[in-house]
């Protein structure tokens, strides 16, 4: 039997509706979750769902784990571990858990987007959730499973309606998403699934990745599309590229387009707007502030040293 209770002063559906739709945390109010395998305490729930400053975040160390999960658009969160920052893209069909104690910030967003996160401190003796909490130390992006986007949209419906058991029901879908996620992040070794690329074939498998990329870069290539072409998931291309290049596949693309991109600056005539469609931006602006951050200079001021050089 689960057992969910709400802690707080205000205990009615009004609070918890808006936990899910405001930008305001939680405030004096756990969601607390039992169960044989894990117990969990959730501090706050946010849906996040506009343009670029609604995405973004401030600086923050917490302790507790943070879900960062984009249903649409991207941001760029950066992390600091062992004194290094880390900087990772997490793409729409992505997500990243970020564990207690390691400074955080989203300091890049797309135009628009929906960004879905939770606080969330976790016990468990399962070997599973155990093996899974020690990936999700190694700051890695994960693509998500179908079944999670469900979850976040029915949690959402749940408070549309007036319904009694509301927060029970959103405790319920909460725990189900996050043990999806927790097997999402599971290593194949760990969860006794033979593994479908041999180790001596990954790297020939990596080389076809490459130049599947390197040949569509100008066709506004995706992981989503990467995955397609190969008939395989996301997640088993993301363990092919993270032990044959140490990065998983949306961050080879993003290294591969900018090369792409500084390639059409310095070579071509063509104008901003036009580099921007080719390379499967929403437009100059989206280009620009893309480029500035992985660079450090704008797309003007990159052409005129490139004509310098």
């Amino acid at each position: 039997m689960l057992d969910v209770y709400i802690v707080g002063d205000d205990m009615n559906q009004e609070i918890s509706r808006s936990i899910l739709n405001s930008h305001q945390p939680m405030n004096r109010q756990i969601i607390k979750i039992e169960d044989p395998y894990m117990k969990l305490d959730v501090y706050w729930i946010f849906f996040r769902a506009g343009g670029r400053d609604i995405l973004l975040s401030k600086k923050n160390k917490h302790t507790f784990y943070e879900l960062q999960l984009m249903l649409d658009g991207f941001i760029c969160q950066t992390v600091e571990k062992e004194n290094k920052i880390f900087t990772t893209t997490i793409e729409a069909g992505n997500f990243m858990i970020i564990p207690p104690n390691h400074y955080h910030q989203v300091t890049e967003a797309s135009d628009s987007g929906t960004r879905f996160s939770v606080a969330f401190q976790i016990e468990s003796q399962d070997t599973y959730i155990l093996a899974a909490i020690e990936q999700i130390k190694k700051i890695l992006v994960f693509p998500f499973p179908e079944a999670a986007s469900s979850y976040i949209q029915l949690m959402r419906e749940v408070f549309k309606k007036t319904s009694p058991w509301a927060s029970k029901e959103v405790s319920n879908l909460l725990q189900c998403l996050l043990l999806q996620l927790f097997i999402a992040v599971l290593p194949d070794d760990v969860r006794g699934i033979q593994r479908d690329v041999k180790p001596d074939s990954a790297a020939g498998m990596m080389l076809e990745i490459q130049k599947y990329i390197e040949e569509h870069i100008s066709e506004g290539i995706s992981v989503s599309k990467v995955a397609s072409h190969f008939g395989r998931s996301s997640r088993q291309l993301n363990r092919i590229c993270n032990s044959q290049r140490g990065m998983p596949l949306n961050r080879i693309i993003g290294e591969e387009k900018l090369k792409y991109i500084k390639d059409l600056i310095g070579t071509s005539a063509l104008s901003f707007t036009e580099i921007a469609e080719l390379c499967g931006f929403s437009n100059e602006y989206a280009l620009n502030r893309f480029f500035k951050y992985a660079e450090g200079y704008t797309l003007g001021q990159y052409r005129k040293l490139a004509m310098l050089s």
